[in-house]
């Protein structure tokens, strides 16, 4: 995986904002100002985020803020902007020669802890595109990209003359779950009322298999997915 896999996106925007090292740079002041953006959006939701506790948090006047960006939603464009542009750089690579569970699960990994550990800037991205229009064409570029790559990773393993276009629907059919599984987690949509005190490495491995079983019609090997292979066979006994 690329080495930015194991950080923030919080992280990285503060990275990037000390390699700067011109003490006066507006681009070192507008990455300051995105990275404590995506730090408070962890704990505050999009709507009651307000310009002073993003300058505050950037150890900034608020009239710095607008010399950087004309309102608090262009400021969100350009985080989630930036947002998207980091994730693709994050995308792990599959190899031939790892198996095809071992890709699966890498692949599967990846997604999860990458919107677990940013589920504060996604779930801004989620909610601000349901009005926002750049915002939600922002979020279907970016979920046709994640698509995109699986696609070609996965014909990369495949014999010729497989049919892509049931291989994508089986794709989107498994993104779609890990989606639903990561809004539950995370709130992003509406509670569904039930605990979710899953671990989420357990969840990671579950999900591979069946993201795997939609790719390849069948069980991934049992000396790599035995222990979730038996959980699913316990949970279909009477």
């Amino acid at each position: 995986m690329s080495e930015l896999t194991s950080i923030k996106f919080t992280t990285y925007l503060e990275a990037l904002a000390v390699e700067i090292r011109k003490v006066r740079s507006g681009e070192k002041t507008r990455l300051k100002l995105l990275a404590a953006g995506a730090r408070l959006l962890d704990t505050v939701g999009y709507r009651d985020m307000n310009v002073e506790e993003v300058s505050a948090d950037a150890g900034l006047a608020k009239g710095t803020f607008y010399i950087h960006f004309k309102t608090k939603d262009d400021f969100l464009r350009d985080l989630a902007r930036s947002f998207v542009d980091f994730e693709r750089q994050t995308l792990p690579q599959l190899t031939p020669r790892a198996t095809r569970f071992a890709n699966s699960l890498s692949f599967v990994t990846w997604y999860e802890r990458s919107f677990l550990r940013n589920a504060g800037v996604l779930r801004c991205i989620i909610q601000m595109g349901e009005t926002d229009d750049d915002i939600r064409a922002l979020w279907h570029e970016r979920n046709s990209s994640v698509v995109s790559y699986a696609l070609e990773s996965t014909l990369a393993r495949l014999d010729p003359g497989y049919n892509e276009q049931m291989l994508l629907l089986a794709i989107r059919t498994a993104g779609g779950m890990l989606d639903q599984s990561l809004f539950a987690r995370t709130r992003v949509g509406t509670d569904t009322g039930q605990p979710q005190d899953q671990d989420p490495e357990f969840l990671c491995r579950l999900h591979a298999v069946m993201t795997y079983r939609a790719l390849y019609g069948e069980n991934p090997p049992a000396d790599e997915a035995g222990d979730i292979l038996e959980a699913l066979a316990f949970s279909t006994r009477d």
